[in-house]
């Protein structure tokens, strides 16, 4: 018999967030969600609507929902031209933030320097060839170089939005 695979939606980081253990008040935000986006608002408008709506059913930042609508503005505002589309720094600051919970548990536990990692996470400075390999080998991770249609297709509004219909069709 196959194993069932459990329904999640992936970021454009490429984490994945379990949608089975959503509370109905979640599910039926993302329903609300889904129909809004469907429409392509203009970036910021989407942003600040599903701000407001979130707010409006005081489920906390700590929810699944919350990370979704804040990928979902990002993918439209990278289809908009308005926001530059994930780099390394955005895939290694979630990494670290799912594996340590913060940045700061990650460097005492790790022994890599805070400033050295703020700086480069505040687009200052770069991680040397040594240092990323350190900390991808730490994140059990790898480097992946991908071309930007293929980039472009990862971060893509259709393929949220295949996602969200998904999520939202087995909530019913």
């Amino acid at each position: 018999m196959a194993k069932k695979i459990p329904l999640a939606y992936q970021t454009i980081t490429g984490r994945s967030i379990l949608l089975s253990k959503l509370s109905r008040l979640e599910k039926d935000f993302l329903s609300r969600v889904q129909q809004k986006y469907h429409g392509r608002l203009e970036w910021t408008r989407f942003a600040a609507w599903w701000n407001v709506e979130f707010t409006r059913t005081g489920l906390s930042t700590k929810s699944p929902v919350y990370r979704i609508c804040q990928d979902l503005e990002a993918r439209l505002g990278i289809d908009q031209g308005k926001v530059s589309p994930p780099d390394y720094r955005d895939f290694l600051a979630d990494l670290i933030d799912s594996q340590f919970g913060s940045r700061q548990e990650f460097c005492q536990a790790t022994g890599v320097d805070p400033g050295q990692l703020s700086r480069v996470f505040a687009g200052r400075a770069d991680l040397s060839l040594r240092a990323l390999q350190k900390v991808l080998e730490i994140l059990q991770a790898q480097l992946v170089i991908q071309t930007r249609d293929q980039a472009r297709e990862h971060t893509s509004v259709t393929r949220a939005e295949e996602a969200l219909a998904l999520a939202t069709q087995s909530a019913s």
